[in-house]
């Protein structure tokens, strides 16, 4: 048992006890992440979209903050989803690979019962917590998402062709979701634990299922869209922000509601193609050039956010765990390394706002492929047994020499300045050896990761 949740049951009775004496205005605020899939930086008309249409979600960006140069930590599902619940990289949490039930050496893995996630953090200090989308994460009972911090979850295990059945709490209730009403589905289901847990503290997790494959959008969107059915399944999780946005006013408590919007990679290379997906980046989903790691970050709670707040600095997914345990004065765990760090003073626009990271490690499983710092970004050196079987040959399959990228005048990674500054490619190499020596290189653990959960 992880020494932090020892004290979990006393910490429960008396933040009950404690919240449940505070008058609405000193409630905690409750917490939304709203997570989609495989949604690339340019898919949305607030980050440049010609084609898809989101007033939501750009009303959303107007009447809060909008940031530029966010970054989540792996370029593919379930990594993703790990770091941001546990605020540590996937190499640190023990859960750096892409998992499937359908793959023998990880279908019993899942993020293990020690990691303490954002849910956990939260429900200790009197807050409901709800999963409502794609957990990805396990797929035995032991990495069930009631596991790991929710009192409720509405959704499915991981991707529909891996298995596409539908889950309420523990018990299956449809041996195959219906992909074109999935989204109004996690709508509902969303907006019926908001209303359930209005009078306290609450967090809501919602991971959708869409714009990941296969797509089979909802006919009354896919009429209007101008992108065809891609640009539909976003356009109505446009639609499901919007019916959160609008419950949350009616309410009463979206001054008191902090919700986030972001992506937990970058989109597919057929969706680059189709659609211009990732703007003016280059890359995509599985690599991890800037397409595959940077996306959209949206966050709004009126009266704490200002209106049309926006950050070019370089943020990660990360930092989610720490603002928000920081926001609901709730303290992290002190008992592991949480790589995340506070970004509120970015969220509130404040001029003093110090720069969160110098550096960021892009790892692709156990291989370290890249490292950001500042507005350099530094590609590794590898062979070609080192990337994992998702890269499939995509981005820099092998790489000899070092390859470096001055993004503050080419966010778009096409030309290698390496040979004009040796002194930052050296700089950037020896924050690389520290990040290897800590989380890990391939094929070689790292002295400070944690175990992965194994069933």
């Amino acid at each position: 048992m992880k020494p932090y949740r020892l004290a979990l049951p006393l910490s429960i009775i008396v933040a009950l006890s404690f919240t449940a004496n505070l008058s609405a205005e000193e409630q905690p605020p409750n917490v939304i992440i709203i997570f989609a899939d495989d949604l690339g930086y340019g898919d949305l008309s607030c980050y440049g979209s010609k084609t898809i249409r989101t007033p939501r979600l750009d009303r959303m960006a107007a009447e809060g903050a909008r940031f530029t140069d966010f970054n989540v930590a792996a370029n593919i599902c379930t990594p993703s989803r790990a770091a941001l619940l546990t605020g540590s990289y996937p190499q640190r949490c023990g859960l750096y690979m892409g998992i499937s039930p359908k793959r023998a050496e990880h279908s019993r893995l899942g993020l293990h019962p020690d990691e303490i996630t954002i849910a956990e953090l939260l429900k200790s200090h009197g807050y409901a917590t709800c999963c409502v989308g794609k957990w990805h994460l396990g797929f035995t009972p032991m990495f069930h998402p009631m596991e790991h911090g929710f009192d409720r979850y509405f959704g499915m295990p991981c991707n529909f062709h891996h298995d596409p059945r539908m889950w309420r709490d523990r018990e299956v209730i449809e041996e195959r979701a219906n992909l074109t009403t999935l989204t109004k589905q996690y709508t509902d289901a969303a907006l019926e634990f908001i209303r359930d847990s209005s009078d306290q503290p609450f967090f809501l997790y919602m991971p959708h299922t869409y714009p990941h494959t296969p797509i089979k959008p909802n006919p009354e969107f896919a009429a209007r869209s101008k992108a065809g059915g891609y640009g539909a399944v976003i356009e109505e999780i446009d639609w499901s922000v919007g019916r959160i946005l609008d419950t949350l006013a009616e309410l009463k408590i979206d001054d008191r509601t902090l919700v986030i919007f972001t992506s937990d990679n970058g989109p597919t290379p057929n969706a680059v193609k189709q659609h211009n997906s990732n703007g003016p980046l280059s890359g995509s989903k599985y690599i991890t050039h800037e397409g595959g790691h940077r996306v959209p970050f949206i966050a709004r709670m009126p009266g704490r956010i200002p209106k049309g707040t926006t950050s070019d600095r370089m943020t990660s997914s990360i930092d989610l765990m720490p603002t928000i345990a920081k926001l609901s004065g709730v303290p992290l765990p002190g008992d592991r390394v949480i790589d995340g760090v506070d970004i509120w003073p970015l969220l509130t626009g404040s001029p003093d706002a110090d720069a969160p990271h110098e550096y960021l490690y892009y790892y692709n499983c156990d291989n370290l492929q890249a490292v950001r710092w500042q507005h350099w970004k530094l590609h590794l050196p590898r062979t070609k047994e080192m990337p994992p079987w998702w890269q499939h040959g995509r981005g820099f399959a092998t790489l000899d020499q070092p390859v470096l990228f001055d993004l503050r005048e080419d966010v778009g990674e096409r030309k290698d300045v390496a040979a004009e500054n040796p002194e930052v490619v050296e700089q950037i190499l020896e924050i690389a050896r520290t990040g290897r020596e800590s989380l890990g290189a391939y094929g070689k653990p790292g002295k400070d990761q944690r175990p992965t959960g194994r069933d």
